[in-house]
Parts: structure tokens; sequence; C-alpha cells
């Protein structure tokens, strides 16, 4: 549902039946299309030029006010209401009475016109023909604009709704971003509150370092997409900070380009602080207070996808599940939110690390 508006957009024909620029011509069409009919209809009958033109404005006017109120006032009123037996009955009674009333004008304004040269001796049979034959084009006329009524209101519909779908991600979007930077923040300043205690000159460069994760948080990667490589550097510093943190981590962060292109690396775009929750996930859960420690990050790029692998060191000592934490499913959402099936993720476990691949389109 979320793609219908664009597809509207594309599609000339959607355009031309909803888009309001097009009113005029709608109408135009519809206005030319019952003069020709009409005109036409007096021609066939071999009916002088000024009795043809004086039927056919007559009844053009018919069955333009039925095109109107139809349109503007059944519809809206009670088709939309669902009162289907309602708009039956009220529409025929307007088609009927409007029909009888136009033809008794018709006959004494055109004296006898309608009866008498229509090839009829008496008047009521005669009458009666054309109602029907009327009724059958009146009827043809009220079908197509019902239907054309009814799909411009789906259509505007769809485009409302996904108008509103689209908001809605969005919002929910800049919620999970907004959640990234606290939980980031949190976890650096613990880092600090260690430093200040251990060393704290190295305390003061952190600090520093901090600032500039700041910077670049606040004002760098406030955008629906940022460049690849600042968010991979953004990740190293990260992961510096937890080896001033801890003597016994270590890491490893390679980045290969296979692509095609020369500058596919340097010009990739993608959206801020996709990766930032899985590598602070590895580091926190390759904390062994027995054995060192190592965290793996690599990004691979070919043509047509980035692959994304981050692995970590697992614990000798079994852990009980931390619930609290909310990096890792703010993560998950985002992906199926801004990639919906096209991405692949996949998380493994061995005795010794845990495994996770991420595969993105580009």
């Amino acid at each position: 549902m979320h793609k219908f508006k664009k597809a509207c957009s594309q599609n000339r024909f959607i355009d031309f039946v909803v888009e309001k620029r097009f009113r005029f011509w709608r109408h135009a069409l519809v206005w030319i299309y019952v003069g020709i009919v009409f005109i036409g209809n007096g021609y066939s009958r071999e009916i002088e030029l000024p009795y043809a033109l004086e039927k056919s404005i007559i009844w053009n006017i018919y069955f333009l006010s039925m095109f109107y109120l139809n349109m503007y006032v059944l519809i809206p009123r009670l088709l939309y209401k669902e009162k289907y037996l309602a708009y039956l009955l009220v529409l025929l009674a307007i088609i009927s009475g409007g029909y009888f009333s136009l033809a008794y004008i018709s006959d004494a304004y055109l004296d006898g016109y309608v009866f008498t040269r229509s090839g009829h001796e008496n008047g009521f049979k005669s009458m009666m023909h054309q109602y029907f034959v009327a009724v059958n084009m009146i009827v043809l006329m009220v079908f197509s604009t019902t239907s054309i009524k009814l799909f411009q209101r789906w259509a505007i519909d769809n485009m409302r709704i996904s108008e509103l779908e689209t908001n809605s991600l969005q919002l929910e979007l800049r919620e999970l971003r907004n959640q990234v930077n606290p939980h980031f923040l949190f976890n650096m300043l613990n880092n600090v509150n260690v430093l200040v205690r251990k060393n704290p000159d190295q305390a003061i460069a952190t600090v520093h370092k901090l600032s500039d994760f700041l910077r670049y948080q606040l004002y760098e990667n406030n955008a629906q997409s940022v460049l690849l490589l600042p968010e991979i550097e953004f990740l190293k510093d990260l992961l510096e900070l937890e080896k001033m943190r801890r003597d016994d981590f270590t890491f490893s962060l390679e980045v290969a380009d296979k692509s095609h292109k020369s500058d596919k690396l340097t010009n990739l775009m993608l959206p801020p602080n996709l990766f930032i929750s899985f590598v602070e996930n590895a580091i926190k859960h390759s904390a062994d207070s027995e054995n060192p420690t190592h965290v793996e990050v690599v990004f691979e790029i070919s043509d047509e996808k980035l692959l994304f692998r981050c692995t970590n060191s697992k614990p000798t000592e079994k852990r009980e599940k931390n619930r609290g934490g909310l990096g890792l499913p703010n993560a998950k959402r985002r992906l199926e939110l801004l990639y919906s099936n096209t991405y692949e993720m996949n998380i493994s476990e061995s005795p010794v690390k845990y495994d996770l691949t991420l595969i993105l389109p580009i």
C-alpha cells in the first residue's frame, strides 16, 4: 500500500481522473460527449437544423443536470453513506420526473415536435418510446459517472492511507533513531567513569573523542542518508574507546571493495546508525573476566550488495539473559522498516563465538 501513491503518480489515466488540475478537462469531455450525441441524433432523423439545435439544447440541459445532480448530490449524500436502496429510488424518481416534465415542455415549445414528427400517432406511446430510449442513455451516463466517482474515491483514499503509513513509518524511524543516541551516550559516559578512576590522562583523551562522537551524532549524521565511510570511522572510534577501557580487549576492522566501480565505496549512502547497535551488542557480549576478548568487523561491498559481518568471542561463563537492552531489537525494527524483505540477516553461535551477518541491497 505504501507504494500506491508512487504508482498513481506514474499512471497518466489515474492522474487525469483524480488530480484537480485536470478537472476542467474532465468536465469539458462530458459536455462535448453529450453535445455530439444529441446533435448527431437530431441530424440522423433529417430534422431541420433550428429544431435539431433547440431540441439538443433542451435535452443537453436535462442530461447535464442529471450528471451533476448524481455526481455532487446523490453519490455523496446517499451512495457514500451506504443508502443504496434510497439512492436507486431517488435516482429513478428524478430521472422519470425530469424526463416527463421536460418532454411536456419540449412538446409545447416545439409545437408537437416530439410526438407528432416522431412517426407515432399516439402521443403517449411516442412519449413512452422516447422515455425508454432516454432512460437507456441516462443509465449509461449515470453508471459511468458513478463508476468514475467511486474510482476517484478509492484512489484518493488509498493515497491518503499510503501517506499516513509513510508518515507513521517516518515517525517510528525517528523514534528508533532517538533511542540509539541516549543508549550510545550512556555507554560512553560509563566508559569515561571507569577511566577517570583508572587513568585520568586517558580519561581526558576519551572525553575529547567522545565530543567528536557527539558532534557526529548531532550534526553530521542527522539526515536520512549518510556516507558509509564516516560511519565505519565512527565504529572504529567506538572500538578504540572500548580498547582504552579494557586491557584484554582487541578488535579488527576490515573494509573490502569488490565492486567494479572505483568510487562505489566513497559514494555509498546508507541510513545512519545502522551498525552501531550490532557492534555495541558484540562488545557487550564479548566481555569475559577470565579470558581476552575480541571483536571482528568486516564490510564487503559488491556491485549490488553490502555485506556486514560482526563476530565476537564468547565468554566462558554463562550469563543470565539481560532483558533490558533495546539496541538490538531497535536495530532489527529499523531494518524491517527501511528494507522490508529485501535484506538478509543471520545470527549464529558456536562454542567460542557469536557471528552476525547482514546483507543490504545498495
